[in-house]
């Protein structure tokens, strides 16, 4: 879990983010170094940029500077690996609460560089004082990073959402909390994961906007490797309230409810798995357990398959290849 300090960068950099209308998405903590994803979105709601975030907080990551830059060392084999070969651009923020300077460099093969001139085992990235996390200039900086084509950006969707779905595979649950403005036409509501993954529950906000577009429709868009049912505890009261005005009658003589059409159970099996509790006219809320879909098993097997190192070369015969050696 982090710690406070960690905590107020976290919140510090979400802030700036959404301030500059990028939507900011905190992730399950893991030990590679991704902090979080935000995302800047076209009015439509097409996305124009995504990207993963480690995040580093306090004075501390501030004391090693050289010249115009901060030199930072928190970089192991497996992380360089895992950010300089991600789909994903990977960028570093460093935030000071002291002074409230917040500064940013990307995470790539160039930028990255090995210790003792190239031989050592650590690495260090050269973080300029002057690149402010999300001024103008950043901004632009970071919009263009990439300019993926389709496959690879539909593909960095999914892999943003990927700890999430391991989180399933792995035998934690994960419910989709939602409310939405049902008669506003600009698509935005409150959005959010309740995690459980067995060691702790934990809330992820999750901001998105689909204007002009019901929600129940947006999950399906928004989390296309997932199934969903609703979650039975929660709307256990709403239902049986619905099933007692059509299936039911109260008999004042005896003070009971009694069945005229289906029971409980069998009514609630022919309900919307995808239901909400409407407050008011106004607000549909939303309670969806999540699910893997075929796409989103599939995506895991593949993402494991393309993340190891494959021993494509074994599978040309040694003969061949001694031949080819000779000449």
């Amino acid at each position: 879990m982090a710690n406070k300090t960690e905590r107020i960068g976290i919140n510090h950099v979400g802030e700036i983010a959404e301030r500059n209308q990028w939507m900011f998405r905190e992730q399950p903590i893991n030990d590679i170094g991704i902090d979080a994803h935000m995302e800047l979105t076209e009015p439509t709601g097409k996305s124009k940029q995504l990207l993963a975030l480690q995040i580093k907080s306090g004075i501390s990551w501030f004391k090693e500077k050289k010249g115009n830059y901060i030199i930072f060392r928190d970089i192991d084999e497996r992380q360089y690996n895992y950010w300089t070969m991600n789909t994903l651009p990977c960028i570093i923020v460093l935030y000071n609460p002291d002074d409230n300077l917040c500064i940013w460099q990307k995470l790539t093969a160039e930028s990255i560089e090995r210790t003792n001139n190239g031989k050592g085992k650590g690495f260090f990235v050269k973080v300029p004082l002057t690149q402010i996390f999300l001024d103008n200039v950043s901004n632009n900086k970071l919009i263009s990073l990439t300019n993926l084509p389709h496959h690879i950006a539909n593909y960095n969707f999914l892999l943003s959402q990927k700890n999430f779905m391991k989180i399933i595979q792995d035998g934690g649950q994960i419910k989709l909390h939602s409310e939405e403005w049902i008669n506003k036409s600009n698509g935005r509501g409150n959005m959010e994961f309740i995690v459980n993954d067995g060691k702790s529950i934990k809330k992820y906000s999750y901001p998105y906007w689909f204007p002009f577009t019901p929600y129940v429709e947006v999950f399906s868009r928004l989390f296309p490797w997932a199934d969903f049912a609703a979650d039975e505890d929660f709307f256990y009261e709403y239902d049986r309230r619905l099933w007692r005005e059509y299936h039911c009658y109260f008999d004042k003589e005896i003070g009971e409810w009694l069945v005229v059409g289906d029971e409980f159970e069998d009514f609630r099996k022919k309900l919307n798995p995808m239901r909400s509790i409407i407050h008011s006219g106004e607000v549909a809320e939303y309670m969806l357990d999540i699910s893997l879909n075929e796409l989103g098993k599939s995506f895991l097997n593949v993402d494991e398959y393309v993340s190891q190192i494959q021993p494509h070369t074994d599978i040309r015969p040694k003969g061949e290849e001694n031949e080819r050696n000779k000449t």
